[in-house]
């Protein structure tokens, strides 16, 4: 098995891209050489999900590079977790570095044609040649904000337009010691995302807001009632694994979206509180 010894880790850490007159990174001349891969997370250990929707995009990229006679071209591996199990199935396509998330086993063609002719500056914007995949683009490690950014905008002029739209609102959250924060949220998205957009404590969402843990948990206060649905049967099953569950109160922050109603409901006293855990 090759090893990396630390005078190539060393050397590989050192590496500073040179930036394409796009502002793209350029690939390395060793990077273009090698055989191309697609890693495809397939944990079962930590969250099902990885596993049952990876393995059999995993089977299905394996048998289409069998196909094409492409053993020598194309490699196909398995990773650990990625992050984010609501993603799964996830595919890392090397040497570009970018991930394309909720793919399934009927995604392998055109995810190996779309491999086959990437370049270093864009996830190949080509209107003739896998379009349909941008919708399954979740990034490219080792661009900033800005260059992701820019990528995007080559696909969607419109997205920044967009984005600039959403509403948002001001929600009040309480943590376990008592302290008030002032935080805005985007019109819907959920309370999860509100707290991992703004650092709030006790949200962690380890299963990425699939429904398959109790780590979102918070507080929604009866008085005043708040304008949120009630709760679904699956988020009451969950509810069941929460620490400090509080009966009418307690609600799974992946499945509350913000909305302005809930912005009014903080304006008028409204609290949003947080766990200990």
């Amino acid at each position: 098995m090759a090893t990396l010894s630390s005078a190539d880790l060393e050397k590989e850490l050192a590496y500073t891209p040179s930036i394409a007159a796009e502002g793209w990174p350029l690939l390395s001349t060793s990077a273009k050489r090698r055989p191309k891969e697609i890693l495809i997370c397939t944990h079962g250990a930590r969250d099902c999900r990885c596993h049952d929707k990876g393995v059999p995009l995993l089977e299905a990229l394996r048998e289409e590079v069998r196909k094409k006679g492409l053993e020598n071209e194309v490699k196909i591996g398995e990773v650990a977790h990625v992050g984010g199990h609501k993603y799964a199935a996830n595919a890392i396509l090397l040497p570009t570095m970018d991930m394309l998330s909720n793919l399934t086993a009927k995604d392998a063609p055109q995810v190996l044609s779309q491999l086959l002719t990437l370049t270093a500056n864009a996830l190949s914007p080509d209107k003739g040649n896998g379009t349909h995949l941008w919708s399954h683009w979740r990034g490219r490690y080792g661009l900033t904000g800005d260059q992701q950014a820019k990528l995007w905008s080559e696909v969607d002029p419109n997205a920044e337009k967009v984005q600039d739209q959403r509403e948002t609102v001001q929600l009040r959250f309480r943590t376990f010691e008592g302290e008030e924060r002032l935080v805005q949220g985007k019109v819907g998205e959920n309370l999860l995302e509100v707290g991992k957009e703004n650092d709030l404590p006790s949200l962690e969402g380890v299963c990425g807001g699939n429904l398959e843990c109790a780590t979102c948990h918070l507080y929604i206060t009866a008085s005043p009632a708040a304008p949120v649905p009630e709760p679904s049967e699956t988020e009451m099953d969950m509810m069941g694994y929460a620490i400090g569950y509080q009966e009418g109160e307690s609600r799974l922050g992946c499945q509350v979206k913000v909305t302005a109603g809930l912005g009014e409901w903080c304006k008028n006293g409204g609290v949003i509180g947080l766990p200990r855990f």
